[in-house]
């Protein structure tokens, strides 16, 4: 097989690179084992996959795996296969005889980084171990540089979304000084509506989405005039119209925002009705988004139980009287029940301006304690 006059470079950083060879044949082991041992690697055995996969349970990682195709118990295709799995960073190697360079090629397939023919020069062994090693560590520095680039990339996404929420953050301080009423309603609505949706189970982005979602509900109010905002009286059709396009207004405006683009269609529909009678698009039932049939419930409940221009607030048992009414109706029938369920179990803020009368709807043992 030839001598191995070649000194590769064996060390990464202060440890020597591991080479485990396999193979079923204990000769063909031990004499590659002791020319590479002369050349500097560490160096250990195994006879077939099964023993191979159990010593890289027991021992791994290895720099470099060299494996014979042909063995019992686990071949080496199959080997290469599941070693993949668990230790992707190992630079596979595949000893063939002349008559496997079909298998070899497969084996390359599999994550294989090269093939050397039976019987082999140890110099011809070496340069390939050292070429599957430049590999494999080429790899390493393209998935670093890949992991880099993506970090950049969210890092400039995440200044860009940002600088997108202060330019919505400063129309909701413009929507809130035309209405007063509008700050707390969105807090509330959020707070009654997060309130709900755990109730329901909902969690993760889901929850995080209805969250957003509900802060944002009522943001296309600003393009209605202030005087139909706080008027104390009756509204016209034509402002009543004016009124009506808030959501579709809202969703214009957020459109354009990657950002933003997950919450438009609860906040386009978070005036639906279970009976296909909201707007502005008549949905009903289960094709209505399911953030929406929740914000509508915390919606209309907060618009009760608040003191409007036109109107003084319901009492909170009123309030629930209606909403159970309105169940099948107006509101979806199963996400009622968990708004009555949760009613005890909102702890409420202290910037959080609450509807009169919905402390004393709250029992003693789940209000918010002084500190």
């Amino acid at each position: 097989m030839g001598s191995a006059t070649h000194t590769p470079d064996v060390m990464e950083g202060d440890a020597k690179v591991r080479v485990l060879v396999v193979d079923d044949e204990e000769f063909l082991r031990s004499i590659v084992r002791e020319r590479l041992e002369i050349a500097g690697y560490s160096v250990e055995e195994a006879s077939n996959g099964t023993e191979a996969l159990s010593m890289l349970e027991s021992s791994g990682p290895y720099n470099v795996l060299l494996t014979d195709i042909r063995m019992p118990v686990m071949d080496g295709i199959t080997l290469l296969g599941e070693w993949g799995k668990r230790s992707p960073g190992t630079a596979g190697i595949v000893m063939s005889a002349n008559a496997e360079l079909d298998t070899a090629v497969h084996a390359l397939k599999m994550g294989a980084c090269d093939y050397i023919t039976k019987p082999f020069n140890f110099d011809v062994l070496l340069i390939t171990i050292e070429n599957a090693l430049r590999k494999k560590d080429l790899e390493r520095q393209l998935d670093d540089y890949r992991t880099n680039l993506e970090a950049k990339v969210k890092e400039q996404t995440d200044i860009i979304n940002s600088m997108y929420v202060r330019s919505i953050d400063a129309m909701i301080k413009a929507l809130e000084a035309k209405d007063f009423y509008t700050r707390g309603h969105s807090q509330r609505v959020t707070l009654y509506s997060v309130a709900i949706a755990e109730e329901l189970g909902m969690k993760g982005q889901e929850l995080e989405d209805l969250y957003r979602a509900s802060v944002l509900h009522d943001l296309g109010k600003i393009g209605v005039r202030e005087a139909v905002l706080n008027k104390p009286g009756k509204l016209s059709e034509e402002e009543f119209a004016e009124i009506v396009r808030h959501p579709e207004t809202a969703v214009r405006i957020l459109e354009p925002i990657p950002f933003f683009r997950p919450l438009l269609p609860a906040i386009l529909h978070h005036h639906e009705r279970f009976d296909g009678k909201g707007y502005p698009s008549h949905l009903a039932g289960a094709s209505i988004p399911l953030a929406s049939r929740i914000m509508t419930i915390a919606d209309t409940f907060d618009a009760m139980t608040s003191t409007r221009a036109y109107r003084q607030a319901l009492p909170i048992a009123d309030a629930i009287a209606e909403i159970r009414r309105c169940s099948g109706t107006q509101f979806d029938p199963d996400i009622v029940p968990a708004f009555l369920a949760c009613q005890s179990k909102i702890v409420i803020p202290g910037d959080v301006s609450l509807p009169e009368g919905f402390e004393e709807a709250i029992p003693f043992e789940y209000r918010q304690q002084p500190n």
